[in-house]
């Protein structure tokens, strides 16, 4: 029996996270459904406690834990989707996104918008965890593409990303 995952703050929750996110957002290109309806059918379809055949391999503990991290990138890359794809396409060098592998296209969505909207995770993270699950998922030369690509937006996120919030003790009066 696979050893189950404890929290979200666990680096392989994390990594089931954003593999679910990828899957979503692969599913909502391919289907054009609304980012509400692509979660819901994915849940129908995914969730461990309605999927016969365990399509996904994980258990429905280790589900629970990453689903809510990934439904929030999910739909916080899609609403950022028109600035994301900008960037990419502009990123991409020579190729279009409607050109591009969708797993590869999903990747690079999530990766991105990671790097550009959450200060809480290093660049370098989203980075590389984007690479392990091209790996996984992608074609051949994804990994070199994704790279390619996500290291030219790096600086543009440098840039542009909030910094990270962080609580400051208040005074007495």
């Amino acid at each position: 029996m696979p050893e189950t995952r404890k929290n979200a703050s666990h680096p392989q929750s994390r990594r089931l996270s954003r593999e679910l996110a990828m899957r979503l957002m692969f599913q909502y290109q391919a289907n054009g459904l609304r980012p509400e309806e692509t979660i819901h059918l994915f849940e129908q379809n995914f969730d461990p406690k309605n999927d016969e055949d365990e399509g996904l391999e994980i258990t429905v503990e280790d589900f629970e834990i990453a689903w809510p991290m990934a439904k929030d990138l999910f739909a916080g890359a899609v609403s950022s989707l028109g600035e994301l794809d900008r960037d990419i396409d502009e990123a991409s060098q020579n190729w279009a996104l409607d050109r591009m592998s969708q797993v590869d296209l999903a990747l690079l969505r999530m990766a991105y918008y990671e790097m550009r909207f959450r200060s809480e995770i290093p660049l370098k993270v989203s980075l590389n965890e984007a690479l392990e699950i091209a790996k996984s998922f992608g074609e051949r030369d994804s990994i070199a593409f994704i790279n390619g690509v996500l290291d030219r937006l790096k600086a543009k996120a440098e840039k542009t990303r909030k910094p990270k919030e962080t609580s400051t003790p208040q005074s007495k009066s």
